[in-house]
């Protein structure tokens, strides 16, 4: 990259960077991309025709669509969102498709560049495999057919697709090859220190200077798993706070506790709970020491540390969650085996893939799986692909020593898949 356009790079990346957080390895990656194809100087005479940004809710996918659009003088994107071009009356929904990209390539000829950008793009193009209907894989087609002829059928400039999903496993596997959606773009919930970047801009952008002793630190290092959009609810939420109680700024104090409204993203669908303090109500009080011992070990040091509860688990589980939450101020996600049970075929294995997918973007925390020998037991034939997704995920935060205290309950630990029990052999609690 000759300095000159490198310097032009930097510039572009903290312009956005005042409107929407993305890491600065990623966003020049997208701003040269774009600056390259509207001056029409990327080095290759194949430049990449489709972009997958992919990840959960709330991390500036489609915000950052519409501020590269803004800030980098491209002309106003196509948007077309998964649910709206469905059509009930057949060959409707492939005309819109293709008039939409016939636009695109007006654009390229035009402008030099012609932008597509697909929401929900799994909604429009599911995997094939598992759909039930024939709408799905005739709009998969006539996709990869449009995308595929924009290099034959465009004479000069350069049509580029960008697909966002939150759930890129279902989308269908021709559109991921290279050709079509080249260039991947994972969107992670952010960081502590990516977290304070974004509430500066946040506190800049929405609260106009209405804000007095905040402390960034503080509040980035108490919002594990929040992505941009959950920490803008939690500048409103202090902002209508600070309004009923006739205050026209707001403090650390108010933002402190609109987190007790506001659920991660990340976690919509399971429960994060408030730990408390139950080491009264165990009798055992060699329990108890070892309860301290553990969640200080782990406070300390968080690593991968699964632990089996037989007797007086809820107490258990929740006394030392208050230890290390109060400590590290991590969430502390609590479900039930029995949530995952099912009659569909292989909607256990992905729901247990969904929760550990989750856990993963929420490191560290602590999770408790009540009842875990609900989709554990060896005997029950119908658990066999749900031990195996679970042991794949046990294995995966074991082999990263992910900062994970995992919990879980049983009320017959010999019943128990031998496998999955052996992870849990050095840490169990009776």
């Amino acid at each position: 990259m000759p300095n000159e356009f490198r310097e032009i790079v930097k510039e572009k990346v903290k312009e956005i960077q005042q409107e929407v957080y993305i890491k600065d390895e990623i966003l020049e990656k997208i701003v040269a991309l774009f600056l390259s194809l509207r001056d029409g100087r990327f080095p290759s005479k194949k430049p990449p025709r489709g972009l997958l940004f992919y990840g959960p809710p709330g991390t500036g996918k489609t915000l950052l669509m519409k501020t590269l659009a803004k800030k980098l003088g491209l002309s106003e994107p196509i948007i077309i969102r998964g649910p709206e071009i469905i059509s009930q009356y057949y060959g409707k929904s492939e005309a819109r498709l293709r008039q939409i990209f016939t636009l695109a390539k007006e654009r390229a000829e035009e402008e030099n560049l012609g932008v597509i950008f697909i929401d929900e793009l799994d909604s429009l193009a599911p995997r094939r495999d598992i759909t039930k209907g024939e709408l799905e894989p005739r709009l998969v087609g006539q996709l990869l057919s449009l995308m595929d002829g924009l290099e034959r059928e465009v004479s000069r400039g350069h049509v580029i697709v960008i697909g966002s999903t939150n759930r890129p496993e279902a989308l269908d596997p021709a559109l991921r090859r290279p050709g079509r959606f080249d260039l991947e773009i994972e969107f992670d919930p952010p960081s502590a220190d990516e977290r304070k970047e974004i509430l500066k801009i946040l506190l800049n952008n929405y609260a106009s200077g209405r804000y007095a002793n905040i402390n960034l630190d503080e509040i980035s290092e108490q919002t594990i798993g929040f992505t941009g959009a959950d920490l803008l609810q939690l500048l409103n939420e202090s902002l209508l706070q600070a309004a009923l109680e006739g205050r026209d700024f707001i403090t650390q104090e108010d933002l402190l506790n609109a987190k007790n409204n506001v659920k991660p993203s990340a976690l919509r669908e399971f429960n994060i709970e408030k730990p408390k303090d139950r080491s009264a109500e165990i009798e055992d009080r060699e329990i108890v020491d070892k309860i301290w011992q553990i969640a200080d070990d782990f406070s300390r040091n968080p690593h991968f540390e699964p632990i089996l509860l037989s007797k007086s688990a809820d107490q258990i589980a929740s006394t030392m969650a208050y230890i290390v939450c109060q400590r590290l101020h991590c969430p502390y996600v609590v479900v039930r085996g029995t949530w995952f049970r099912t009659r569909w075929f292989g909607e256990m294995e992905r729901s247990i893939r969904e929760l550990f997918g989750k856990i993963n973007r929420l490191r560290p925390c602590v999770v408790y799986i009540k009842n875990i020998d609900a989709i554990s037991v060896s005997e029950d034939e119908h658990l066999y692909g749900a031990i195996l997704e679970l042991l794949d995920s046990l294995t995966n935060l074991s082999d990263n020593n992910a900062e994970v205290l995992l919990l879980s309950s049983t009320k017959d630990e010999d019943k128990l898949d031998q496998e999955i029990s052996s992870y849990f052999f050095k840490g169990v609690i009776r």
